[in-house]
C-alpha cells in the first residue's frame, strides 16, 4: 500500500472506514422442493411479508427488511457469463442496530408462532446466514438506517465515462 497513490484520500489506511451504524443480517434459503418457484415467491412476497410487517415489536428491533428474489433464468444468465451463482432461491436482508435486537425479536412469541411457523409453508431448512457491517464506498446512505454517504456519482474525482 505504501506505493499506491490514492485518488480518494478517504480510503487511505489512516482514515476510518465509512462503517454504517447498523449490522446487516443476510439469510439465504431454498424453496420447499414440493412447490413451484412462482408459488414460493408469491407466498414470501405477500403472506409472509404481511405477517412480518404485522408482527408486534418488528419496528422496535428491525431498521430495514428486504427480500431478494432470484429465478432460474437469472442463474442461467450468470452461468452464461462464466459466473457461479449461489444455489439459493432467495435472500432476506435485515438491518439491525445490533445482533441483540435480532435475538430479542426472533425469541419473541410472535416470531415463533407466526413467522417461523409460516416459513414452513414455503422455505426449506436449514437457512444459511451471514452477519456483517456495511462500509459504504460508493452511493448514498440509507436514510432509515442512518449512516453517511460514500463517494457520490457527481464527485469530480470520478473519471467520466459512458455506458459500455
Amino acid at each position: 500500500m505504501d506505493k499506491h497513490k490514492f485518488t480518494f484520500s478517504e480510503f487511505r489506511p489512516e482514515h476510518r472506514p465509512n462503517q454504517q451504524p447498523y449490522v446487516r443480517l443476510l439469510m439465504f434459503f431454498h424453496k420447499r422442493p414440493d412447490i413451484s418457484q412462482e408459488k414460493f415467491q408469491e407466498w414470501w412476497r405477500t403472506v409472509h411479508a404481511d405477517l412480518t410487517m404485522a408482527a408486534q415489536g418488528l419496528n422496535a428491533h428491525v431498521l430495514r427488511y428486504v427480500q431478494t428474489h432470484t429465478t432460474p433464468e437469472q442463474k442461467k444468465q450468470l452461468k452464461s457469463l462464466g459466473m457461479e451463482p449461489l444455489s439459493y432461491d432467495a435472500m432476506s436482508e435485515i438491518h439491525l442496530r445490533s445482533l441483540d435486537d435480532w435475538i430479542k425479536f426472533s425469541n419473541s412469541p410472535v416470531f415463533a408462532e407466526k413467522l417461523y411457523e409460516d416459513g414452513k409453508n414455503f422455505m426449506q431448512e436449514p437457512l444459511r446466514v451471514m452477519l456483517g457491517q456495511d462500509n459504504i464506498v460508493y452511493g448514498s446512505k440509507i436514510d432509515t438506517s442512518g449512516g453517511t454517504d460514500g463517494i457520490m456519482p457527481h464527485d469530480s474525482r470520478l473519471k467520466l465515462g459512458s455506458k459500455l
